[in-house]
């Protein structure tokens, strides 16, 4: 799931909620929901993050 593997990802780099939000804009609530599996991302949010956090889109496809 994309969940599991954005949440492994943030833990790694010991990147936090808020500092997605902030580079994001997207509300931490949306963002708790969505790493913790209760929320799909949308297209657009889930491409804001790979962008701002230089994700591997193929890889995030082979998921998909």
């Amino acid at each position: 799931m994309i969940s599991n593997y954005l949440k492994e990802y943030f833990k790694s780099k010991k990147i936090s909620q808020y500092e997605i939000e902030r580079k994001t804009g997207i509300s931490q609530s949306k963002i708790n929901l969505s790493l913790n599996g209760k929320r799909k991302l949308t297209a657009e949010e889930l491409i804001k993050i790979a962008i701002k956090f230089d994700l591997n889109l193929n890889k995030i496809k082979e998921i998909i």
